[in-house]
C-alpha cells in the first residue's frame, strides 16, 4: 500500500492537500513544523523543496511541491472522482479554475496576510497595499459567485480539486466580504463544503475551526 509523507505547516496551503489526502482516504503521515522559522525546518526539507515552501508531497516517485501539483498528482494516482477524465471540457474547466483560484485569488489572499513581503519597512505601503488587494477581492468573489450558477459547485453537481482549494482560502476572515448577502452561490456552496467529514477534520487538526461562520454565510445559526 502507498504511504504519503506531506511536509506542512498549520493554518498553510498545506491544508489543501491535506484535505484531498483525507477525501480519499489514502495512508499518509505528516511532518509538522513552522516553516517561518529556518532552525526548524526537517533536514531533508530543502531538498525536497529547494524553494522552502508547503506543502510538500513526499511520494513513491519522488518530491512534489505547489498544492495544485499535489493535488492533481493524487486525484490522477487514485482515479478520483474529483478530478474528471483527461479529455473533455470538465477537465478543461478544473484547470481553469484551478489556475485562476493560484494565480489570481491566492496573490490576493497571501497580500492580507503578508504585506510586508512586499514592502519590509514601510508601514503606510503595506496598509494601501491591503486595501487595495481588499478591493481586487471583492471583485474576485463576484467574479467567483456568477461561476457557481446554477452550481452548486464549481463543476456543476461534482464536488471536485477546485472545491477543495476555494475552501481553504475562502475561511480566512480576512479574505472575506463584510457580508455574503450578494453573494448566494458562494454561500450555498460553502455551506455544502464546510459539513463533509473530512473538511471537518482538516479544520479540527488545523485548529481553525472557529473560523466557521454560518451565521455569517446565512444568517442563521447552526451546529458545526
Amino acid at each position: 500500500m502507498t504511504r504519503y509523507r506531506l511536509y506542512a505547516h498549520r493554518n498553510s496551503y498545506a491544508m489543501t492537500t491535506h484535505l484531498l489526502l483525507e477525501e480519499l482516504a489514502v495512508d499518509y503521515d505528516i511532518v509538522w513544523f513552522n516553516v517561518h522559522r529556518p532552525d526548524q525546518l526537517p533536514p531533508e526539507f530543502l531538498q525536497l523543496n529547494p524553494h522552502g515552501r508547503v506543502p510538500v508531497l513526499l511520494t513513491p516517485h519522488g518530491p512534489v511541491y505547489e498544492s495544485a501539483a499535489t493535488m492533481v498528482y493524487l486525484a490522477e494516482c487514485h482515479g478520483s472522482r474529483y478530478l474528471p477524465p483527461s479529455t473533455g471540457q470538465q477537465r478543461a474547466l478544473a484547470f481553469q479554475w484551478l489556475f485562476y483560484l493560484m494565480s489570481t485569488f491566492q496573490p490576493e489572499v497571501l497580500i492580507q496576510f503578508h504585506p510586508e513581503k512586499y514592502f519590509p519597512t514601510n508601514k503606510a505601503m503595506q496598509d494601501s497595499l491591503k486595501k487595495s488587494s481588499l478591493s481586487n477581492l471583492q471583485v474576485i468573489w463576484q467574479k467567483i459567485d456568477q461561476a457557481l450558477d446554477p452550481g452548486p459547485y464549481f463543476l456543476g453537481d461534482d464536488y471536485s480539486l477546485c472545491d477543495m482549494l476555494f475552501i481553504m482560502q475562502a475561511i480566512w476572515e480576512e479574505n472575506q466580504p463584510p457580508t455574503f448577502d450578494n453573494l448566494p452561490n458562494i454561500s450555498r456552496m460553502m455551506r455544502k463544503v464546510l459539513v463533509r467529514p473530512a473538511v471537518k477534520t482538516i479544520l479540527r487538526i488545523h485548529q481553525v475551526e472557529h473560523l466557521v461562520d454560518f451565521a455569517k454565510l446565512d444568517n442563521q445559526k447552526r451546529s458545526f
